[in-house]
């Protein structure tokens, strides 16, 4: 009993958990001051991508070629969304089209799940530039949002107001209505 206890306590201290660990540290108008890139886009469309470059936007199809990996625990696979820009806000992009890639969970990036294809958002964006492990298909060009602040306010046309944790302490945070032409006049 004793050797076995010794055993399990061997093990649970040698396994090196990575993940990220970083705190909220504000709302959207202070990412804002520190972004490389403020857009105004739309959700085009959802890509799931897999370790051997293969790319799907339907999830049933990416699901069975995951299927297919022989159990491999080490098998990796990707999200990213393919956003339209309709206005460029702070930054330089001239492609029309870009790619927001999804966290992998130790990277600090905040998840893509949410987003629904066919709404607009307002993302404050980074490119990653990573020096090791990459998703599968993500590239220098492609971007990243992060999860320690709020990086996403989702818009409505018909108001033309955002969506979000605009303003405020980290302590009282609370999402509100906000009009899209002063949060505009704020981060230009």
């Amino acid at each position: 009993m004793k050797k076995t206890f010794v055993i399990f306590i061997m093990l649970f201290t040698s396994i090196k958990v990575i993940a990220c660990s970083c705190q909220w540290s504000g709302n959207f108008l202070r990412i804002a001051n520190n972004s490389e890139l403020i857009i105004k886009g739309k959700i085009i469309e959802h890509n799931y991508h897999t370790e051997n470059g293969k790319r799907f936007t339907d999830y049933d199809e990416y699901f069975a070629e995951t299927l297919n990996n022989e159990f491999d625990p080490f098998y990796g696979t990707g999200e990213s969304i393919k956003v339209e820009i309709i206005e460029v806000l702070r930054g330089k992009e001239e492609r029309k089209v870009i790619e927001i890639f999804d966290t992998d969970g130790a990277d600090c990036r905040a998840s893509i799940r949410k987003f629904k294809t066919g709404k607009i958002y307002i993302f404050a964006m980074y490119k990653p530039r990573r020096t090791g492990t990459k998703l599968p298909n993500e590239t220098e060009n492609d971007y990243a949002i992060t999860s320690c602040f709020e990086s996403t306010l989702e818009y409505f046309p018909k108001e033309n107001k955002v969506f979000g944790m605009i303003k405020g302490k980290s302590y009282k945070r609370k999402s509100r209505k906000y009009s899209y032409e002063k949060l505009k006049r704020k981060i230009t």
